[in-house]
């Protein structure tokens, strides 16, 4: 990709030329101050791009593939910057347990620099004061118990008999329809009645799904600030700067309009208008930067992960069946699924934990705050982090037939999503886990059992389950490279 991009512009291709001996220079300096630390091993990497040849387009699988030979933790170089990659549940429970608040900050990131807002949002900002702020209002007016299974348990609701009569037009037809699309306006419509209290709408003909489609195209895009960072301007030459600023202002078009429209609502924004009236939180600059990071971060796990379950019980029909069973058994003829119906549903709940463990959103970046030392290596300061959720819950350590889908393996323990059982983050582990997970986990939960109470699911025609491709593509989050399409065949008709 690298070598496209420098053939396809020769003004491109001069200043990188230009800029090659400053470069070699200060990639020297920095192994110059490197030597006599006991640091991690680091596979073999090349002058100028280190491991960037050695890493497809699936991250997450070839680092796991280069732990398996060199350890658990490692160091890659992507251009001049260096990561330590963390691949093992014990790793992870040993900086969970003794360095928690060293690895708690978030690395900058020139594509994600506009979704931050300059620091000041929940999920990508440094630990600190103000994360810890924004992380106790969110707890209390969006994220809590209480109002996942409150006044957004009626959302939910809404919403997802809203997809149900969506789906009952392709039912209808006996047509197979895009279910891809169809969980990312649902999760797109909850977050928004959520943040807002009002039912969402597109904004100057955008919709979500549109930015979504050109904000994940971006992430993959080549981008000189990430990688070597002394070089940043050179993004202006690519027009990268020019498509980053482009695409951050439709999103803050959409995000200044919500916020507008969410005065005297009730909803998670009603909570950050009162901080801005204590003088707390500036209006536009603090608000938006919170909400925006929680909405796109939001919306994006959340859809994968029911494209995700869906597909994993399409390719294993006992699972679907009994599941079903379990769903219909539970529920009876009622016309409502109930969350005390839910909570009965033990067996979902397992086959939603096991997709969780097999398709995490992604890799988890975090930055090291102080020189920390483990299992005898010495990591400097400042440190860029990735925690490779995919190497750790698939550890086979941990985890019996680690690559199969079992959901029985959950049955009849107490494993959660808070960080109780090692080997088990699909949410993030210690401070800096994600503080959603009750409002992802019981959407996910809703709408699955809905989908599988009304509804029986199958291939569109000449193909088979073991047909529906599995293939991955990494870009902003881990998600299926092709849309999922299946057809739906109604039990009895939807209101």
């Amino acid at each position: 990709m690298m070598e496209k991009t420098m053939n396809s512009s020769n003004p491109l291709l001069v200043s990188v030329l230009a800029v090659f001996p400053i470069l070699c220079f200060v990639i020297l300096i920095k192994h110059v101050k490197s030597r006599g630390k006991n640091l991690p091993p680091s596979p073999r990497k090349l002058p100028i791009i280190g491991n960037l040849h050695q890493i497809g387009d699936l991250p997450h699988k070839t680092l796991e593939a280069m732990a398996s030979k060199l350890g658990p933790l490692m160091f890659v170089h992507f251009g001049s910057t260096r990561y330590l990659v963390v691949s093992s549940a014990d790793a992870i429970d040993e900086i969970t347990k003794n360095h928690d608040t060293s690895f708690s900050n978030r690395p900058p990131n020139t594509s994600l620099t506009p979704l931050k807002g300059s620091g000041l949002d929940m999920v990508y900002s440094p630990y600190g004061d103000h994360w810890k702020q924004v992380r106790k209002v969110s707890a209390l007016h969006l994220l809590s118990k209480n109002v996942v299974y409150g006044f957004q348990s009626a959302i939910r609701d809404e919403e997802i008999s809203d997809m149900l009569k969506t789906i009952q037009s392709s039912a209808l037809k006996r047509s197979d329809l895009d279910l891809s699309d169809v969980f990312l306006s649902l999760v797109n419509n909850v977050v928004y009645r959520s943040f807002t209290g009002r039912r969402y709408e597109e904004v100057k003909g955008m919709s979500f799904g549109e930015w979504d489609l050109k904000f994940k195209k971006l992430m993959g895009a080549f981008c000189f600030g990430d990688l070597y960072p002394s070089f940043a301007w050179m993004d202006r030459l690519t027009g990268y700067t020019s498509n980053l600023k482009r695409i951050y202002a439709e999103l803050d078009v959409f995000m200044e309009h919500m916020i507008s429209e969410s005065r005297g609502q009730q909803g998670y924004l009603d909570g950050l208008f009162h901080l801005e009236e204590e003088q707390k939180l500036e209006y536009l600059k603090d608000i938006k930067a919170i909400a925006q990071g929680i909405y796109v971060a939001a919306v994006e796990s959340v859809a994968l992960e029911l494209d995700w379950i869906m597909s994993e019980l399409i390719r294993h029909p006992e699972a679907m069946r009994k599941v079903q069973e379990e769903v219909r058994g539970i529920v009876g003829n009622k016309t409502k699924i109930t969350s005390n119906d839910v909570d009965q549903m033990h067996y979902l709940k397992c086959v939603i934990k096991e997709t969780t463990r097999l398709h995490p959103p992604g890799i988890i970046p975090r930055e090291i705050a102080e020189d920390v030392k483990i299992y005898g290596y010495e990591i400097p300061a400042k440190t860029k982090v990735l925690v490779n959720a995919h190497a750790i819950q698939s550890d086979p350590k941990i985890w019996e037939k680690p690559k199969e889908f079992v959901p029985e393996r959950f049955e009849g323990t107490k494993i959660d999503y808070m960080g109780n059982h090692k080997g088990f983050i699909p949410f993030g582990f210690g401070r800096r886990n994600c503080p959603g997970m009750s409002l992802g986990v019981a959407l996910l939960e809703d709408s699955m059992a809905n989908l599988l109470y009304w509804y029986d699911w199958e291939m569109p025609k000449g193909s088979k389950p073991q047909d529906l491709s599995m293939d991955e593509t990494f870009q902003f989050v881990v998600s299926r490279k092709y849309p999922l399409r299946l057809v739906p065949v109604a039990r009895f008709p939807v209101d």
